[in-house]
């Protein structure tokens, strides 16, 4: 497993660094060194940062005096030795599987960055953020392309929804450019890609984006103030696609190349009662089954279990563009490896039959499921989908990994016994009952 630096720089950041670098070191990649500086903050926060380091040795926590948020990355970047590159601000937070997510991706495809989508959080609403509607590998003349489209969006300039390659970075000495206070981290980008073949586009949130009051972002929405900071970056936005073009393409793209100026981002909002919005947190409250509730009966192992497992397919669907529904059937589906009633379906996934029905008539559709000859006037299925088997698998390690961390291969065999033995039991019983009644 290769180790990714996170760097975090921090100023002014004591609300919420706690936040930010949990989220960072609960990451179900746990190779990783995270690397916090503190830029000459006046609050506590570098006494919070010592404590973090002290808990955790993948921790380092570094001090100097305020240069600005481009010359604490830099330092980060001297400091770090990951083979891979990930970057948070303080007041940001990462889901749990986002560093994963991307080493997965940059490795699968075996490219130079990795892209993925972020949640952007506004006033307590949630709304999933991606300017590439599929995922897959892109040259860079595609992506070069694909940003034309949309410039502005944070999708395209910012650092934290990326994996970058340290090698390539130390390589080619690619640095913020600390005279500047503005898109410094989109200029990094585009020196960045040069030095790059393939991008792979993952299509699942990997960031949670805070809006600030009082952000840089907050302060430059006036359209005649964001034009001129615009036209100070607009001359490397220039020389990136003179330099990844020929000089035919580079001259047909020159006009849509410098509507940069007036492009707006299209992903920098989130707003209530909008398609894919949803109220942050709502439904994931799990106080009722911490250690600490004093609440202790048999279903609280299953009922986390379940949401563990939830959580990853959701993740997965949303790679594939599948919704909750289908990727449980196939998921199911993929375990059994026989065809299925959906009278079975409904009993395996806790589906009603119209869900069941619905999500079915979409796969068919779709190709990943097959109908199959029916027995006993029940129609039936089977998986068809072998292109989601290995990442389907590799689901079940995932939970497994978070289930057994700190096991012994004797503790977990003996653990699969046991569940196994008392599943035979359960069963065996409501049998009996069904049996009775019938």
């Amino acid at each position: 497993m290769e180790k990714v630096s996170v760097i975090v720089p921090v100023y002014n950041g004591e609300k919420c660094i706690k936040r930010c670098a949990e989220s960072i070191l609960n990451q179900d990649y746990p190779e990783l060194e995270l690397i916090l500086i503190d830029d000459g903050s006046r609050d506590r926060s570098w006494e919070i940062m010592q404590a973090i380091a002290a808990a955790d040795h993948r921790v380092k926590a570094i001090h100097q005096e305020n240069g600005g948020v481009s010359s604490a990355r830099n330092r980060a970047l001297d400091e770090a030795r990951g083979t891979y590159v990930q970057f948070a601000d303080v007041d940001d937070w990462l889901p749990m599987d986002a560093t994963k997510l991307l080493v997965r991706e940059m490795e699968a495809k075996s490219s130079e960055l990795t892209v993925g989508d972020f949640y952007r959080v506004v006033d307590g609403n949630v709304s999933e953020k991606g300017s590439i509607e599929t995922s897959g590998v892109l040259s860079l003349q595609q992506y070069a392309d694909e940003m034309m489209l949309s410039p502005a969006d944070l999708y395209y300039g910012v650092l934290w929804n990326k994996l970058y390659r340290r090698d390539i970075i130390e390589h080619y000495d690619i640095r913020m450019d600390e005279n500047i206070s503005y898109s410094e981290d989109m200029i990094f980008n585009l020196e960045y890609l040069l030095h790059v073949k393939n991008i792979a586009i993952l299509k699942a949130p990997v960031y949670y984006y805070q809006y600030t009051k009082g952000s840089l972002v907050d302060q430059s929405l006036n359209l005649s103030s964001t034009i001129k900071m615009k036209k100070s970056v607009i001359g490397y936005y220039n020389e990136f696609f003179r330099k990844t073009f020929d000089t035919p393409a580079y001259q047909e793209r020159l006009p849509v190349i410098y509507g940069y100026l007036l492009a707006v981002s299209h992903d920098s909002l989130s707003l209530p009662f909008t398609p894919g919005t949803r109220k942050l947190n709502a439904g994931t409250d799990l106080s009722a089954l911490s250690d600490e509730s004093g609440t202790a009966f048999p279903m609280r192992s299953a009922i986390l279990k379940t949401r563990l497992l939830g959580r990853y397919l959701e993740t997965l669907g949303r790679k594939h563009g599948i919704d909750e529904a289908r990727i449980r059937l196939l998921y199911c589906m993929e375990k059994i490896n026989e065809p299925c009633s959906v009278e079975s379906l409904c009993l395996l996934t806790g589906m009603g039959k119209p869900a069941v029905i619905v999500a079915m008539a979409r796969l068919l559709a779709d190709g990943l499921v097959r109908r199959e000859s029916p027995i006993e006037g029940k129609e039936r299925f089977s998986f068809r989908a072998p292109e989601l088997t290995e990442e389907l698998l590799q689901l079940d390690r995932d939970v497994d990994t978070v289930c057994f961390a700190g096991f012994t291969e004797e503790e977990i065999r003996l653990y699969h016994n046991l569940d196994e033995r008392i599943s035979s039991r359960i069963l065996h019983h409501l049998q009996a009952e069904t049996a009775i009644e019938s």
